[in-house]
């Protein structure tokens, strides 16, 4: 009976994304991407889009919100995976390397994951690795996230290793 009476928040799901996609630094052109999320206890199933690449490798998604209750609920559990890989016959040997994987927490962007999906530079033989941050801002003290790519970030990868110094390692 209470579920009828709880408004519909927006959520913001995926901040907007672009990257380039190389292949031992060669641009790949006409690529298929597909980017898909997750709402944890509020969807069924994966929602997914896609996109390709340009002549120079680049591509782009929009941000993407949603409308729902479920924040609003009495235990809401906020958290919505997200993803972004390879949909392309011609590279099925890399279809399962994530150029982003991640897990965000709460109804708003995430900051860390915003700045990084705004520079996605990725060659698919790059190995995937957890990329760790450090969110030392967060409202009820230091949280960690974790993201899973083969994109790269050294500026902003070298400023999560000295962080890790002061917060410790995981």
């Amino acid at each position: 009976m209470l579920g009828l009476f709880k408004k519909s928040v927006d959520v913001e799901v995926f901040p907007a994304v672009s990257g380039r996609i190389k292949n031992q630094g060669e641009a790949l052109a006409g690529v298929k991407l597909k980017r898909g999320y997750y709402y944890v206890d509020d969807m069924d199933d994966w929602a997914m889009d896609y996109t390709v690449t340009d002549s120079e490798g680049r591509f782009v998604f929009p941000e993407l919100t949603m409308k729902s209750k479920h924040p609003n609920s009495l235990f809401p559990s906020i958290i919505i995976l997200q993803m972004i890989k390879l949909d392309d016959d011609r590279y099925q040997e890399y279809e399962e390397a994530f150029i982003w994987g991640a897990k965000s927490r709460g109804i708003k962007h995430i900051s860390y994951f915003i700045e990084r999906l705004s520079m996605l530079d990725c060659d698919l033989v790059n190995p995937e690795i957890y990329h760790q941050i450090i969110d030392e801002e967060f409202p009820s003290g230091s949280v960690r996230y974790e993201i899973q790519s083969i994109c790269r970030w050294p500026e902003l990868e070298a400023i999560e290793v000295e962080k890790r110094k002061v917060y410790g390692e995981w």
